[in-house]
């Protein structure tokens, strides 16, 4: 692994070219727009030097004699900011395209020396301006500007360094951070001024530890459950074919094994679902479902103390229609209905409402309720009210928990209260149309 300094030179070497090298090029890229406008302002200068010079000479020279021409030139260029002189139009040797150009008037330039020709009207003369040592300049790179561009290019590393030296500083405490969390140190976090740069990279970084953290700690504490949960049924197994090797009797120890093999098939059932509930990529299948016949269907199974489970449609719909999954919309109130005989009373309802495109199921039983401090924690896995995990009266800590994922996977929520009958009330709400089944056509 390459030392922090060595990676640190090489990226600020990479940053500073790549922002040097982008300097000089926007500085070339500006450089010709702006010679191209001092080329038309030059243009336009020369323009009207050249026609006020004309118009100077036509008028100064009048009806002289060609012969005082350049003497009375000579006068006259004392009062005109550039070199001017009068010539004949053969004086110097041009190409036939510039010939024709200053026959017709034209400002023809002679770039190798920095002369600029302009016939006067209807003569064999020409008006020769120049050189202009300024405007040959202006299409040159001198050393100077050379040297300008150099040292302007070396100066952007100091900037760049600037910046950079927090953002490594940074970069490096999110790499130490993460080889930690990658090592198994889950409490790993980076502290980032809320100013850095990367400040929202580094929250992100916490965010996905914590949720590493917590669903490191859940999957430990999962297996921990079941490790429990099994541990009994098998020691008893063990017991049970130790005790018929001994000559116990076979038909009590067999239909004991068999209700321990049920334990332990019923709490992997459990798991298994639990598990693909769990899965990012589950998706539910959400059809029409005619709700309180199959309540009533499902609920029939059930018998208690008090008699059947009474199904109560509150909805404005004779035979309402909502959409729902019934496979696990089933195994939802059924953990329900198994956890009321476990630890419910005498009699149980189901009561059905829908508002505002919202579902409503209310499962009241008469038993001795929940503790409001408990309902939150009894929706978590492996979580159950006696804190010693009796198993006298069933279940795994699990039932709940699936029914709470799938009501999320409905896109809705459960909640625990008290209910009106003095014992517990389990309220399941999910997003859903509502259709009355003896008028709806797919």
């Amino acid at each position: 692994m390459k030392p922090a300094h060595h990676s640190m030179r090489q990226v600020f070497l990479r940053f500073y070219f790549t922002v040097a090298m982008g300097f000089l090029f926007a500085a070339l890229l500006i450089g010709s727009a702006y010679k191209q406008l001092v080329d038309r302002a030059n243009q336009r200068y020369l323009t009207d030097i050249f026609s006020a010079t004309i118009s100077i000479i036509e008028r100064e020279l009048g009806d002289l004699p060609f012969s005082l021409w350049h003497d009375e030139v000579r006068r006259i260029a004392g009062r005109i900011p550039v070199p001017v002189q009068v010539e004949m139009l053969d004086s110097y040797l041009l190409s036939q395209v510039n010939q024709k150009a200053l026959r017709d008037g034209d400002i023809i330039r002679l770039y190798d020396q920095d002369l600029y020709l302009h016939r006067i009207h209807q003569t064999d003369v020409m008006v020769v301006l120049g050189p202009i040592p300024f405007l040959s300049k202006t299409d040159q790179i001198s050393l100077e500007d050379i040297l300008a561009l150099f040292l302007m290019s070396l100066s952007l590393g100091v900037p760049a360094w600037l910046w950079l030296r927090p953002l490594w500083r940074d970069l490096l405490e999110l790499t130490q951070q993460g080889r930690r969390l990658g090592e198994g140190d889950f409490s790993a976090r980076v502290a980032l001024d809320e100013n850095s740069a990367l400040a929202l990279l580094g929250g992100a970084f916490n965010r996905m530890a914590h949720d590493v953290q917590e669903l490191t700690s859940s999957r430990r504490a999962m297996i921990d459950a079941i490790s429990h949960d099994l541990r009994t049924p098998l020691a008893r197994l063990r017991y049970r074919l130790e005790a018929i090797k001994s000559g116990a009797e076979v038909e009590p120890a067999i239909a004991a094994i068999e209700r321990d093999i049920t334990s332990i098939d019923q709490l992997i059932e459990e798991w298994l679902t639990l598990s693909s509930l769990d899965k990012p990529e589950m998706q539910i299948e959400r059809q029409p479902l005619e709700i309180l016949a199959w309540l009533e269907r499902l609920v029939a199974e059930y018998t208690f103390e008090g008699g059947p489970v009474d199904v109560v449609n509150a909805t404005t719909a004779l035979c309402p229609l909502v959409d729902a999954d019934s496979y696990y919309l089933g195994r939802a109130i059924g953990n329900l209905l198994n956890n009321a005989l476990r630890y419910g009373g005498k009699r149980v309802q189901l009561t059905l409402l829908w508002a505002a495109d919202t579902a409503t199921l209310h499962v009241d039983d008469d038993g001795p309720g929940i503790p409001e401090s408990e309902r939150v924690r009894l929706l978590l896995p492996f979580e159950r009210l006696d804190a010693s995990r009796n198993r006298r009266t069933g279940g795994f800590g699990l039932g709940l928990a699936i029914v709470a994922m799938v009501l999320r996977a409905h896109g809705g929520d459960v909640a625990i209260e008290a209910s009106p009958q003095g014992g517990a009330r389990v309220t399941l709400t999910w997003p859903t149309p509502l259709r009355d089944a003896r008028f709806y056509v797919n």
